[in-house]
Parts: structure tokens; C-alpha cells; sequence
């Protein structure tokens, strides 16, 4: 996939100039897998009028403030990136063990 590689990169790039986080990654840096280690779906590139899908995959930064750096991001699929994206592990923990206790 380097055309979506190529595309992350610049997507990156515009948004940490955009966020004032740094940026430091190249092709390399990162692998696609072919599912999204967090929710286990197939990933896909899935661009239409109204941007990627659920399964596009995605550039996380596992810690935001470091930015677009290497050993910093992880691709998952569009949908987990968005779930985790306003939430702390925390946050997101007690959220998983509230829905998980209710039967």
C-alpha cells in the first residue's frame, strides 16, 4: 500500500503542523496490517465524499504530544482511532467494564 502510505504521510504532516506536535516519519517507520490490531476487522482504504470508513486504516499517535514521530504511532482502523480519540485509557477502561458488566 505505498500510495496510502504516501497519503498518511501527508495527512500526518499537515496535521502536526496544524497541532504544533513534531514530525519525523517516513515510509518505514510504520507498517499496514492487514487487520486492525484493535478491533480485529479487515482494513481497507475506503475514501468517498465523505472521508475514510470504519475500516480505513489510520495513523495513531500512541502518546498525542510527541507527535509524528517514530516508535510514536501505530496504524488501527479508522473507527478505533476516532473511539479512543477523545478518551484516556482511563476513560476508556471504564467505559469497556461499564457495557462489559451489563448482560
Amino acid at each position: 500500500m505505498p500510495d496510502t502510505k504516501r497519503s498518511m504521510l501527508r495527512a500526518a504532516r499537515q496535521r502536526a503542523k496544524k497541532q504544533n506536535v513534531p514530525f519525523g516519519l517516513k515510509e518505514s517507520d510504520f507498517e499496514i496490517p492487514v487487520y486492525c490490531p484493535v478491533l480485529g476487522t479487515k482494513l481497507a482504504r475506503a475514501l468517498g465524499s465523505k472521508g475514510p470508513g470504519h475500516n480505513s486504516p489510520s495513523l495513531d499517535r500512541i502518546i498525542p504530544s510527541r507527535g509524528y514521530v517514530p516508535g510514536n504511532v501505530v496504524v488501527i482502523s479508522n473507527r478505533a482511532n476516532r473511539a479512543k480519540s477523545d478518551l484516556s485509557a482511563d476513560e476508556l477502561r471504564a467505559l469497556a467494564d461499564f457495557y462489559g458488566g451489563i448482560q
